[in-house]
């Protein structure tokens, strides 16, 4: 009887706790994974593909809301589902009102290569997938797709210049495609020349930089010519600008940003792109010794017509604010804010900088819910078990008390 009693027993304990341990992993948070892949990794130029996004979970899920980038520069997004939206590097995958819940999903894209390169289809920030049944957000691992994109095999390989001419003045030496480096002189009057570059091969394209706003004295004049293939070939223009014999005085503006109102806007000149705020701000590339600051990422942003890095507030693509990394002109890089309401642009200062015109993002509702659900859920996980071992050990005591009752010695008991 003992035998059989203490059998008994120990099952009864296996049960109480196993189920308490299903229960515990239960409220756990499920998990789906996002992957991103093509036809081909490597497409040629004027070549459409098809990129997909397949979506695999462990249980039923339903809405997906997703940011997906990419270089538009090399890149042109032609067409996809109705739930896919945006262009110029940036797309958004808003897939709402999922009227039945599915472990499985795919998306398809369509893309057209443009020009030479190498490019990434990545998701710089969260994505967010919601279970069918409860709506709890859903943990998330996905993977970028590198694109390399190559010229056709037919391509031409020459970038060189059938013929250069400027105006006002004259080159020297005369003109001779392999001859790379020339020299001119203009009067004090001239700001800009006018050049007439043509190429051996008209499938070759011809960008021109440093023309603009020629200042006084030395100025570098860069004649790009990219041949079909994607080979480069420049030809340079050292330009000398006279003096102005009577120079007016004028007083330098104030560079610095401030609360000042001012037309805000951003321009491409002689291929760099800048923001017009109460000054010129050069838009860089942040170096690898800087730290985007904490809690944000890396996407995109079109502001007058033209793509650009910003960084964003993670999980809050609409937030008024962004950053973006500029370089003053006195050559300063730095992180600044962009107001999206009134379009005006300030120093960004982190919480842990020095001085009182701390600029602080507050924490997004929305981030603020993720980490309380995922807090209370290991809470729940602890209460669960601890729970276990309770009912445990007081069904325990309940068998001993009963068995008293019944008459059992104590040494039938242990």
């Amino acid at each position: 009887m003992r035998k059989w009693i203490i059998k008994y027993i120990g099952a009864f304990l296996l049960f109480i706790i196993a189920g308490g341990i299903f229960t515990a992993n239960s409220v756990q948070a499920a998990s789906a994974e996002v992957e991103i892949s093509a036809d081909s990794t490597e497409v040629t130029v004027g070549q459409d593909f098809f990129v997909y996004i397949r979506i695999n979970s462990d249980s039923f899920f339903g809405d997906f809301e997703a940011n997906l980038t990419y270089d538009d520069d090399i890149l042109e997004y032609m067409e996809g589902a109705s739930v896919i939206t945006g262009s110029s590097g940036y797309l958004k995958i808003s897939d709402f009102s999922i009227n039945e819940g599915t472990q499985s999903r795919k998306y398809t894209l369509k893309f057209r290569a443009l020009k030479a390169g190498v490019t990434e289809i990545s998701f710089p920030r969260n994505i967010m997938i919601y279970e069918y049944e409860t709506g709890d957000e859903m943990s998330v691992s996905s993977y970028d797709l590198t694109i390399e994109v190559k010229p056709e095999e037919t391509a031409s390989e020459n970038a060189f210049l059938k013929s250069l001419k400027i105006s006002p003045s004259l080159l020297t030496p005369e003109f001779d495609k392999n001859v790379f480096e020339y020299s001119t002189q203009v009067d004090a009057e001239i700001e800009k020349l006018v050049i007439n570059a043509l190429p051996e091969d008209e499938k070759a394209t011809i960008k021109i930089s440093g023309n603009d706003s020629l200042k006084e004295g030395e100025n570098k004049i860069i004649i790009t010519v990219l041949a079909e293939s994607g080979t480069i070939i420049e030809y340079t223009i050292n330009a000398f600008r006279e003096a102005n014999p009577n120079p007016e005085e004028t007083e330098d503006p104030i560079l610095t940003p401030g609360t000042t109102q001012s037309l805000f806007e951003v321009v491409r000149l002689d291929g760099e792109i800048y923001a017009i705020y109460n000054g010129k701000y050069k838009l860089v590339e942040p170096g690898k010794d800087v730290e985007i600051p904490k809690g944000y990422v890396k996407t995109k942003a079109i502001l007058s017509d033209i793509s650009i890095n910003a960084y964003y507030p993670e999980n809050d693509l609409e937030n008024e604010f962004f950053l973006i990394y500029a370089e003053n002109a006195f050559g300063d890089r730095g992180f600044y804010q962009y107001d999206r309401i009134e379009k005006t642009m300030q120093r960004f200062v982190t919480k842990d900088s020095k001085g009182t015109n701390n600029v602080i993002i507050p924490e997004t509702e929305e981030s603020m819910q993720v980490e309380n659900y995922r807090a209370n859920l290991t809470k729940a996980a602890i209460v669960i078990a601890a729970l276990s071992i309770i009912c445990a050990l007081l069904i325990i005591v309940l068998i001993r008390f009963y068995m008293k009752q019944k008459g059992y010695k104590t040494d039938d008991l242990d």
